[in-house]
C-alpha cells in the first residue's frame, strides 16, 4: 500500500512507530513524504503526552505486594482464613505468609508451641492458673515438673497402702467380732450347774 492513500492518524501513527524505531527526521520526511515541520510537530506531541501519562502513574500510588497486604492485615487482628479470602490467597500461600509474620513479630515460638499442644491448651492454662494463684517462682517449674515425673508411682503407693489400710481394718472388726473379750470372760460362772438326767 502506498503512502499517499494513508490519512492523517495514520501517518501520525506510522511518524510515531518509524521514530521509536530510531529513524532520523530526514528519513521519515523521505520515506512518508512529509515536511520536517509536520513531523517534528507530530513527535513532539507525542511525546508530551508520554511524559503526561508517565506523570499520572507515578502520582498514583502502586499496589502494595500481596504480602505487605497479608501482613498488615495479620497486624490488624484479621484471622488467616479471612486474609485467605480477601486477598484470595491459596491455603498453602497463605500459611507462608502466616509463619513469616509470626517470624517477623518473634512469635513463631508460640505458634510451634500451639501446633504441638493445641489439644492440651485448657490443662495449661489450669497449671498457669495454680501458679498464679500459689505465687509459684517461675524458676522452680523446672524442679516442680521433675517432681511430678513421680506423680503415677506416688499415685500407685498411696492407693496401695490405702487398700492395706481397709483390710487392716477389716480384719481388727472381724477380729473384734468373732474373739470374746477378756473383759466377757470374767463374767462366765466358774462352777458348772450340776444337770440331772
Amino acid at each position: 500500500m502506498s503512502q499517499q492513500f494513508l490519512n492523517k492518524y495514520e501517518k501520525e501513527k506510522r511518524v510515531i512507530e518509524l521514530h521509536l524505531a530510531g529513524k532520523t527526521i530526514r528519513e521519515l520526511a523521505s520515506e512518508l513524504r512529509m515536511s520536517f515541520t509536520s513531523i517534528s510537530k507530530i513527535i513532539k506531541a507525542y511525546e508530551r503526552k508520554a511524559k503526561r501519562e508517565e506523570s499520572n502513574q507515578s502520582t498514583q500510588p502502586k499496589k502494595p505486594p500481596i504480602s505487605t497486604q497479608a501482613f498488615k492485615l495479620f497486624k490488624d487482628g484479621k484471622k488467616l482464613t479471612d486474609v485467605a479470602i480477601d486477598l484470595q490467597l491459596p491455603a498453602r500461600k497463605a500459611l507462608k505468609l502466616w509463619s513469616q509474620f509470626l517470624r517477623l513479630e518473634r512469635m513463631y515460638e508460640c505458634y510451634e508451641f500451639y501446633q504441638l499442644f493445641q489439644s492440651h491448651i485448657p490443662q495449661l492454662l489450669a497449671i498457669s492458673t495454680f501458679i498464679k494463684m500459689n505465687k509459684v517462682n517461675i524458676s522452680n517449674i523446672p524442679n516442680i515438673l521433675r517432681t511430678a515425673t513421680d506423680v503415677n508411682t506416688l499415685n500407685e503407693t498411696y492407693y496401695q497402702l490405702k487398700m492395706e489400710v481397709r483390710s487392716l481394718e477389716d480384719k481388727k472388726i472381724n477380729l473384734s467380732y468373732y474373739s470374746p473379750s477378756p473383759y466377757s470372760l470374767q463374767h462366765l460362772p466358774l462352777n458348772k450347774p450340776n444337770y440331772r438326767y
